[in-house]
């Protein structure tokens, strides 16, 4: 229970007095003529005076708890004594625990930008298909896009997109990473209306060293006048991979 004391007291004291001195401290301020240009009485005041009200109003908070419980306990002073260490560090180790969890709800409760040392990255991709399959198609009607947990972005194809490898016709292109998400699928619209949804498993900060993906087929189909994505069948002639390309490194 002293522990627990400790752990509530300075929680209180931590948040009275970090609110506290920032308040006192920019009023002080004020009356002694500081100038609040740009922000800057106040911004001394949150980020100065409270965290330094915040760490005395902790150490208070925890001192009044710990003093409450060894009243009720004075007959046991010696051991309450000795364990005030003890009560002392479970107490600051349990602020600091719900501090950082809160960050990290805070943290993760918010979209946050993909980029690679301040550089952004595109999700390549080459589209194939059978060279006589491939030579009905007009590039230009495809669409891509990716759709995330946090928004669509459009691709584009690449000037020329297409080109012949063997029996193959490969389309190239590629669509921004823009938000950190693993909740991602890459869809192709044809003009008739059908789509290629391809999931690429990618983690929400994917590798670029990991090159190109192997060929796979689409995970889903969107086949027109259905409500409902469909499972492609064997003949599907269309395959993908894909890579990570992090922008000015190539």
């Amino acid at each position: 229970m002293a522990a627990l004391r400790a752990f509530l007291g300075g929680l209180l004291g931590l948040i009275i007095g970090a609110i506290g001195a920032a308040f006192v401290s920019n009023e002080i301020m004020g009356w002694a003529g500081v100038s609040d240009f740009e922000g800057g009485r106040g911004m001394a005041a949150v980020f100065l005076w409270g965290p330094i009200g915040g760490i005395l109003g902790l150490g208070l908070g925890i001192w009044a708890g710990l003093r409450l419980g060894r009243r009720r306990a004075a007959e046991q002073s010696a051991k309450a004594h000795s364990d005030t260490p003890r009560n002392v560090a479970i107490a600051i180790g349990g602020i600091v625990a719900l501090a950082a969890g809160i960050l990290a709800i805070q943290y993760y409760s918010v979209p946050h930008r993909l980029e690679y040392d301040g550089s952004g990255a595109s999700l390549a991709i080459e589209l194939r298909a059978p060279a006589a399959k491939a030579a009905t198609l007009d590039v230009n009607a495809l669409e891509i896009s990716l759709d995330t947990d946090l928004n669509q972005m459009p691709g584009s194809w690449a000037d020329p997109a297409l080109r012949t490898e063997g029996d193959w016709a490969i389309l190239s292109g590629e669509v921004e990473l823009y938000y950190r998400t693993a909740q991602r699928l890459l869809v192709i619209r044809f003009p008739d209306g059908r789509d290629l949804i391809f999931n690429p498993h990618l983690a929400s900060k994917p590798d670029p060293e990991a090159g190109w993906s192997d060929w796979r087929k689409p995970d889903y189909l969107g086949v027109p006048g259905q409500a409902q994505t469909a499972k492609p069948g064997p003949d599907e002639p269309y395959e993908l991979r894909y890579r990570v390309r992090v922008w000015g490194m190539e």
